[in-house]
């Protein structure tokens, strides 16, 4: 038996024809240098559960396949297959509802993240952006000021880094908020406690958010809680909010990162709108999720000149790749979108600090 296997190998990797990963059985799979039946079997498993593969490249999201693994099969190995058709029938129609019912605003809070929700004179702020410097309010309070905001009737944020809840302290202590809803990511900062510390000083009612609880915002928009994972890193435990009304749909994903974005690529859907994960982090990049997800539009909230290299190149090209059109923050500001369910208008405003 042993004396077969040692003969299939060395025909295999002689053959002059390279072997189609997308065809390859478990056995010829098994063969390649460095493969062997684990190997092979996660192979079989992201192309038959997460995506065929488009090109070689892909092998280095396959589990277990490092770049040395994925240098040494390469030369006996092809991709054959048709670019996928981009998936475009849940677009809506660009142009001003006619009644908007939902405003979303990604506010240019720098490097950070706070999405503004308002529907049917209700006002729901997911993330408050970083804090500000001594003495200063946080960013997040000028940009709602400048957008005529007084009032936010709740708060809710992803996960506890400072540049996700440094300002909502702030908020609270200026706009009169009713409610805070926390994930429960362990993770104690002097920031975190702040918050807290303000919360209870102010008032403000505290919700613990746990995986499937819904939100509504007005009388038609419905947020939802797809995921939440307390036992992994910070980052990769962030809750992810889907945002939904009629035909519209966002997915707010804090800062996760490959590990959790592998894990909701076999169930993903598309939507409308996407907030890149992580600000356009590398560690966020995993193509099969993003061709899924396949959005009309894709939000990088990232601040300008901002010392991590955000947004990586590698992930803007990914992202444009699906089709998606490409936002901002450090290049447009503050990203307005209006929108009824059916039909969605897109514009910008900067304004400084």
């Amino acid at each position: 038996m042993c004396g077969l296997y040692a003969l299939f190998l060395v025909t295999s990797l002689f053959d002059p024809n390279p072997l189609d990963l997308n065809t390859a059985n478990f056995r010829q799979l098994s063969a390649l240098p460095g493969i062997g039946p684990a190997r092979a079997n996660a192979i079989i498993d992201y192309r038959d559960n997460i995506s065929t593969f488009l090109n070689l490249g892909e092998l280095v999201y396959v589990s277990g396949l490092g770049p040395g693994t994925v240098a040494a099969i390469e030369p006996y190995v092809t991709v054959v297959t048709a670019e996928p058709p981009r998936i475009t029938g849940h677009y809506l129609e660009e142009s001003a509802p006619v009644d908007t019912v939902l405003t979303v605003v990604f506010l240019d809070v720098g490097n950070g993240d706070a999405i503004l929700l308002s529907s049917g004179g209700e006002r729901i702020l997911l993330d408050g952006g970083p804090p500000g410097e001594p003495g200063i309010r946080a960013p997040v309070v000028h940009r709602l000021l400048q957008a005529g905001v007084n009032s936010v009737d709740a708060v809710l944020f992803t996960h506890p880094h400072a540049d996700h809840i440094g300002g909502i302290a702030d908020v609270i202590a200026l706009f009169q908020v009713r409610s805070l809803f926390d994930p429960g990511i362990d993770h104690a900062t002097p920031v975190y406690e702040h918050l807290l510390e303000t919360a209870l000083e102010h008032g403000c009612a505290y919700g613990l958010l746990e995986q499937g609880d819904t939100i509504r915002l007005g009388e038609q928009v419905v947020i939802t809680v797809t995921r939440l994972e307390r036992s992994l890193s910070v980052n990769e435990a962030s809750a992810v909010f889907l945002v939904e009304l009629g035909n519209f749909s966002m997915l707010v994903t804090g800062d996760i990162e490959i590990e959790t974005i592998r894990g909701m690529t076999r169930d993903a859907t598309p939507v409308t709108v996407m907030k890149v994960p992580h600000h356009g982090s590398r560690t966020s990049l995993f193509p099969p999720w993003s061709r899924r997800a396949s959005p009309m539009l894709a939000v990088f909230c990232v601040g300008r000149d901002n010392p991590f290299g955000h947004p990586h190149p590698a992930v803007v090209e990914d992202w444009a790749s699906t089709g998606a059109r490409v936002l901002r923050t450090d290049l447009l500001g503050n990203i307005f979108l209006h929108t009824d369910g059916k039909r969605l208008s897109v514009s910008y405003r900067q304004w400084g600090m």
